[in-house]
């Protein structure tokens, strides 16, 4: 992967964390508006990241689709499998469909909040995700502006239809939709390998950085419906393609050892960040919420960095 969208993994992933952290009767706000931003940024980077690595193999006949799927479904379900155990073990709960439905990563296509964000409630993302995967290929073969009308028109049919109550249910989980954001990463990915290239992407780090920031701060004025993905889409498309050129001084900060670091411990982050919000305030109430969210914060990241130094590679030898 590009090193300074690596990087913007862990900036968008701790939006995530944000979004999650004050539910848990922290006395934070809400920042509603990073998981939206980040939920969507994700899906896009795959998308993007997915065209550039795969795209000419694709187009030459070479790409063999069960090797692809092998790769993504060690990428993924180990991880999840690991936090999925944790949870039962630490909630003790009981095997149900719901925990079927999580162990086969087919929970958002059911919409149902006791569903979709049963167990470890974040791997919603993952089941998601891996419809993406299912369908990359064949998508990315009829790319044109066509399906491009396509794809478009259903989501606007949707967004139209959707009634207010079930936002979240189709909108911000269900795989069909949260395709159309994966889409988008396809299209700016087969843009940057024919050559597409933003001019003075320097300056242009700096303005998109505010034009993020404004855009999160309008967040709670924006209409429900619009602020799931739509809202973003504004500012995440040129971001991919002028942070993907990484020639600004943002860009080399992104670049930095530590950044990387951090970048690396994204995906394990993401996935434990809601429990270990949930021990630790448990457990630690009477911490103030200043501290509690930087307790949060580095325990996460040092058992992120256990998960992927050690116990992740034991699993992936086994599998």
């Amino acid at each position: 992967m590009i090193r300074t969208l690596q990087s913007l993994r862990f900036i968008f992933v701790l939006m995530v964390f944000m979004s999650h952290f004050a539910y848990q009767g922290s006395g934070f706000s809400a920042f509603d508006a990073g998981g939206d931003c980040g939920v969507a940024f994700f899906f896009m980077l795959s998308g993007f990241v997915l065209s550039l690595r795969y795209g000419s193999q694709i187009r030459e006949g070479t790409f063999c689709y069960g090797r692809f799927m092998g790769r993504r479904l060690r990428k993924i379900y180990p991880l999840h499998l690991l936090c999925l155990l944790f949870f039962l073990v630490v909630s003790r709960s009981g095997f149900d469909l719901a925990t079927l439905l999580n162990v086969a990563l087919l929970q958002s296509w059911v919409p149902d909040p006791y569903y979709y964000f049963s167990c470890n409630s974040v791997s919603w993302f993952l089941s998601s995700l891996l419809f993406c995967y299912v369908l990359f290929p064949f998508a990315y073969r009829r790319l044109s502006a066509w399906l491009t009308l396509v794809v478009f028109s259903a989501y606007l049919l949707t967004y139209l239809m959707v009634p207010t109550d079930h936002v979240n249910a189709i909108l911000y989980v269900h795989p069909l939709v949260r395709f159309v954001d994966f889409y988008i990463g396809m299209l700016l990915g087969r843009l940057y390998e024919q050559g597409y290239r933003v001019p003075h992407a320097g300056w242009l780090e700096w303005l998109l950085a505010v034009c993020l920031v404004i855009t999160l701060a309008v967040y709670p004025w924006v209409d429900v419906k619009f602020r799931n993905a739509p809202l973003y889409w504004m500012v995440l498309i040129p971001l991919l393609l002028v942070f993907a050129k990484g020639e600004g001084r943002l860009s080399s900060w992104l670049c930095t050892s530590p950044m990387q670091l951090l970048a690396s411990l994204s995906m394990a982050f993401y996935m434990i960040h809601q429990m270990m919000i949930g021990i630790l305030i448990h457990r630690l109430p009477e911490i103030p919420g200043v501290l509690m969210l930087f307790v949060c914060i580095l325990t996460t990241l040092s058992v992120s960095w256990l998960i992927e130094r050690f116990l992740l590679p034991k699993i992936e030898k086994v599998i």
